[in-house]
């Protein structure tokens, strides 16, 4: 490897520090913010006429991205080449769950 590879792989290892790409993170964090903001700007005022408390809608998406980012960290410390070796169960199991919804799920804004 010559000085300047080293150099740029030294420098983009910065960014990265260890396994996580902190790049890809931080956009993902920047999208959840900003899906948070859009869903409270958006059912603050239905919430509100609905429930009494405006915060109702916004409250639930929070807990459901907290709950997802911690997925996707755990995920992420997870070697990828296991799901090489078990994407046949993990095809399948998501197969049957798209079935479940299709029978057990409910409709929104049904008429």
């Amino acid at each position: 490897m010559t000085k300047k590879t080293q150099k740029a792989k030294k420098k983009f290892g910065l960014l990265t520090k260890g396994s996580m790409d902190y790049t890809i993170w931080i956009t993902v964090m920047i999208l959840v913010a900003f899906g948070l903001i859009m869903v409270l700007s958006a059912s603050a005022p239905s919430a509100l006429s609905e429930t009494g408390n405006s915060y109702k809608y916004i409250t639930k998406q929070a807990i459901s991205a907290a709950l997802g980012l911690c997925a996707m960290y755990a995920c992420s410390k997870v070697d990828y080449h296991i799901f090489r070796k078990l994407k046949w169960i993990i095809y399948i199991a998501f197969i049957v769950l798209l079935v479940l919804v299709g029978f057990i799920g409910t409709g929104a804004n049904r008429s």
